[in-house]
């Protein structure tokens, strides 16, 4: 692990080029230009670069600056002195652009000379205003009056402020972990004052560090002294300008909202005046936002809600916290599960001791509204208040989704020695034996515990239960037709926790035996609601037996919604999980630069969440986007850093037919096929030996595309026999294609090339509709590299669909695409190219690049012939592919 410290330069401006525009164009157009927005949102970052540009281009700047007024009157001497002066300069023939900030605060004799000069010539007045203070007519009146041009600055979209962060911090090819960047995104809201000082301030104190080219958070985010004090200047001209209410009872209404972060409409209004939280919305402090039906109060700029919670003294938040505790109990809105856990966390924050009932509650519903850390500070509170068996199970829970994979083991044994029947021992030993499967990676030991219990338990419908446990194990393990075997015939008898995990095993084991629709079967008998960590394995396995049956947009969506879901909930475990199915889909498909980034993050969680089953399989999936993407040498660090060379390597889950399959695409991006080749026959025989039929046909067709189709048809064939689904028809098309071809050991001399390019079209057509671009891509070459003699308008064709699906998927390597790049475009070619499919005549052409016009017809008969089309309609549906 590599950790170190970084220094932020200047932030770049992101998100507002349309504005940027505008005030220049302004600049030629109108006397002046007024940027409003609320404070933070970036309008003097804005106005710096607009008057960079405004300079390169011979203006002149001044700056005005305004003071908030103080008592009942403006001070307005220094900015009537200021503007006078910039006026003086502007009526002596130099263009003078004049910035006057928080121009909210101009006084009336400094507007009404702003007024009439403003249209002059040579003189460009630009005007940040800040909303939600002040009232402007008459600044809003020479808007009205077309004098000025106004923009209304938005915040950053969540997009911009990631792509900010991103900018921010990446180097090379580092990645931003999605969870920090969630983080960051939510608490600045949009503000790019708070945003840049959250990553500096994150990164200065090492709250935000690198680790193996990843950045992630280390600790809560923190707030630097400086932004703390604008937080707290902004709240006080609130209060110093506000009419509506005391000052303590503005106090009041802030903290209690910091506290609750979101409080329901109905609670909120029964502890503070419903008109007060109006003003304060009008003032641009609180939003009243709408979720699923309810609405919430909260503030508009959450890293208010923070600084307010920091600031306040002992005594005052535990009376609050009452306060908003017992307003959410007696709310008429609804206690839903989400408050319930606030109530609760309220109140031990408050110092009262929860009963058993209502922690243990609290507890077992929390995981989808606060992070691990603060489940196991309710479950904690609820082994204290005597929640006995229950809460130490949510307790070692949430110690192994936090990684403390060995407390929790510990924690576990021992409830597994003081459970005194037979449901609490069985389902002691179905979360021991999780753990030691599925966190611990020692199957073994967990076999051992469910053999010895099973033989203790009298209850014949829980020793049922252990025997299904065993059924998983026994998947764990590689015996996936023991397994089925043992499972399917008991899921009729199975309920609860146990159907849940049964219905895991069946549908992993049956996806990768090949009995696609008895894994569909099996994932319908059982929908765990969103509240039951269970739905995390069965989700993941859901994407992979949905990918396996060729639906890979359906599955990446799965992923994705559950691993946002995790970001926002802030559970890393699950956003591992979720990260590496994303991930592997895209590296299915071909995508390996994406790939890289999503394994890349899931493989760094797992490591420091101490998930020693699930970390070396996502480092396999690591290794094979490297190796697809060219990185050759990074793969081979990551083989070595993950020990993925040793034959002792854990086999858990068929581990050892996809660590060779890792290495054969190591051996493949170094340049020795022949090394790939034998690793990739070798992983499909490690998974056929386990019954593992689809794995084994997915390398055995890898093997194929590295020049060994000939030699594994024959095992493909028999394995398709086996497996449902058409992207298996699809795959092994492509190995008979690849069989057939010339040159190859099993070749037939009576088929003509014409007629193997053909299929080789075909087959990248359907592997193309399955979403399968890089397989497609390489169809697509082969059938190009057959036609190039015999059919060259042909070849360009099939180059051409193949250079549109290498695009897709990053360009990458493998040896079927090599030597694919010769068809590329030259430097002229491209231009007249982009030219052409942007419309233009040849006559507009030959003028732009001052060539005769049968020349630009000579260029574009090579274009079209290398690109294999034959109008400009389809030369401008390359654009952003080809020619871009």
């Amino acid at each position: 692990m590599t950790l170190e410290r970084r220094t932020i330069g200047e932030v770049p401006l992101i998100g507002r080029d349309d504005e940027s525009a505008r005030i220049l164009h302004a600049a030629r157009t109108y006397g002046g230009m007024a940027v409003k927005a609320a404070p933070g949102v970036g309008r003097t970052r804005l106005l710096t670069e607009a008057v960079r540009s405004l300079v390169r281009l011979g203006w002149h700047p001044h700056r005005v600056v305004t003071v908030m007024p103080t008592g009942t009157g403006f001070v307005p001497v220094e900015s009537d002195r200021a503007l006078a002066a910039a006026l003086a300069e502007a009526h002596s023939g130099r263009r003078t652009v004049v910035v006057i900030d928080d121009a909210q605060w101009l006084a009336d004799s400094t507007i009404e000379l702003l007024a009439r000069r403003i249209g002059s010539k040579g003189l460009f007045i630009l005007l940040s205003v800040s909303a939600g203070r002040r009232r402007t007519p008459v600044l809003d009146g020479l808007w009205k009056d077309g004098l000025v041009d106004r923009i209304d600055l938005e915040p950053l979209t969540p997009e911009q402020s990631r792509s900010l962060m991103e900018s921010m911090l990446r180097r090379d090819d580092e990645i931003v972990d999605s969870a920090a960047l969630f983080a960051v995104t939510a608490l600045s809201a949009g503000n790019l004052v708070v945003l840049r000082d959250l990553v500096t301030t994150a990164v200065e104190r090492q709250a935000l560090t690198v680790s193996s080219r990843v950045w992630r958070l280390a600790s809560p985010l923190p707030v630097s002294a400086g932004l703390a004090d604008v937080v707290r200047d902004h709240l006080a001209e609130v209060v110093a300008l506000a009419d509506y209410a005391a000052a303590t009872e503005i106090a009041d209404a802030l903290d209690i909202v910091a506290l609750a972060g979101s409080l329901v409409f109905g609670a909120a209004a029964a502890v503070i005046d419903p008109r007060l939280i109006e003003e304060l919305e009008s003032a641009g402090v609180l939003t009243v936002r709408t979720e699923h039906n309810v609405d919430r109060v909260t503030f508009a700029t959450p890293i208010t809600a923070q600084v307010r919670t920091e600031d306040m003294a002992t005594l005052r938040r535990r009376r609050l916290s009452l306060t908003v505790a017992d307003a959410l109990d007696a709310s008429t809105d609804g206690l839903g599960p989400r408050e319930r856990v606030i109530a609760a966390l309220l109140r031990i924050h408050a110092g009262v001791a929860l009963d058993a009932q209502t922690a243990v509650e609290a507890a077992r519903l929390s995981w989808r509204f606060v992070p691990p850390e603060t489940t196991l500070e309710l479950a904690s509170a609820a082994a204290e208040a005597g929640g006995g068996f229950d809460a130490q199970l949510i307790l070692a829970t949430a110690e192994s989704q936090l990684g403390l994979t060995a407390s929790a083991q510990q924690r576990l044994d021992e409830l597994l020695r003081r459970s005194d029947n037979d449901i609490r021992r069985a389902t002691a030993v179905r979360a021991c034996t999780d753990n030691m499967v599925l966190r611990l990676a020692d199957p073994t030991r967990a076999l051992a515990l469910n053999a010895s219990t099973e033989l203790a338990i009298v209850d014949p419908g829980i020793r049922t239960q252990l025997r299904a446990q065993r059924g998983l194990m026994m998947h764990a393990i590689g015996d996936t037709a023991g397994a089925l075997a043992l499972l399917e015939p008991l899921m009729d008898d199975l309920e609860g926790a146990t159907l849940i995990s049964a219905s895991f095993a069946v549908a992993a084991g049956a996806t990768v035996v090949g009995r696609l629709s008895a894994a569909f079967s099996a994932l319908a008998r059982v929908q765990p609601g969103p509240d039951n960590p269970a739905a995390t394995v069965l989700d993941l396995t859901r994407c992979f037996t949905i990918a396996c049956a060729g639906n890979f947009e359906e599955a990446s969506a799965l992923a994705r919604y559950r691993y946002d879901e995790a970001v926002e909930q802030f559970s890393p475990l699950q956003q591992a999980w979720f990260g590496w199915a994303r991930g592997g889909v895209l590296l299915s498909q071909g995508h390996a630069a994406e790939a890289i980034r999503w394994c890349s993050e899931a493989y760094t969680l797992a490591g420091t969440l101490g998930q020693r089953s699930m970390e070396p399989m996502v480092a396999c999936d690591l290794v094979r986007a490297l190796a697809l993407a060219g990185r050759a040498e990074e793969a081979s660090d990551l083989i070595e850093a993950a020990d993925l060379d040793n034959p002792a390597s854990p086999a858990l889950f068929g581990a050892r037919g996809t660590r060779l399959a890792a290495l054969g695409w190591a051996a493949a991006a170094r340049g020795d096929v022949g090394r790939a080749r034998e690793l990739l026959v070798a992983s499909a025989e490690a998974h056929a030996a386990i019954d593992h039929h689809l794995p084994a046909l997915f390398s055995y067709v890898d093997a194929a595309r590295c020049g060994a189709a000939a030699a594994v048809l024959a095992p493909v064939h028999s394995l398709s026999s086996l497996i449902e689904g058409d992207l298996v028809r699809t795959e092994v098309r492509m190995v008979e294609v690849l069989a057939a071809s010339p040159g190859s050991d099993s070749s037939d001399s009576s088929v003509s090339e014409q007629s193997v390019a053909e299929q080789a079209v075909s087959v990248a057509a359907s592997a193309e509709k399955h979403g399968l671009d890089l397989h497609a891509a390489e169809m697509y070459f082969h059938a190009r590299n057959l036609l190039l003699r015999s059919n060259p308008r042909a070849a360009a064709t099939a180059g051409r669909q193949g250079h549109v699906l290498t695009e897709r998927c990053g360009h990458p390597s493998t040896p079927l695409l090599h030597g694919t790049r010769d068809a590329a475009l030259t430097t002229r070619e491209r231009q007249i190219a982009t030219l052409a499919a942007s419309g233009l005549s040849n006559r507009d052409i030959a003028d732009a690049v001052v060539l005769s016009i049968r020349t630009v017809e000579t260029h574009l008969n090579r274009i079209f012939g290398k690109l294999g089309i034959s109008t400009r309609a389809e030369l401008t549906s390359l654009r952003g592919s080809l020619l871009d």
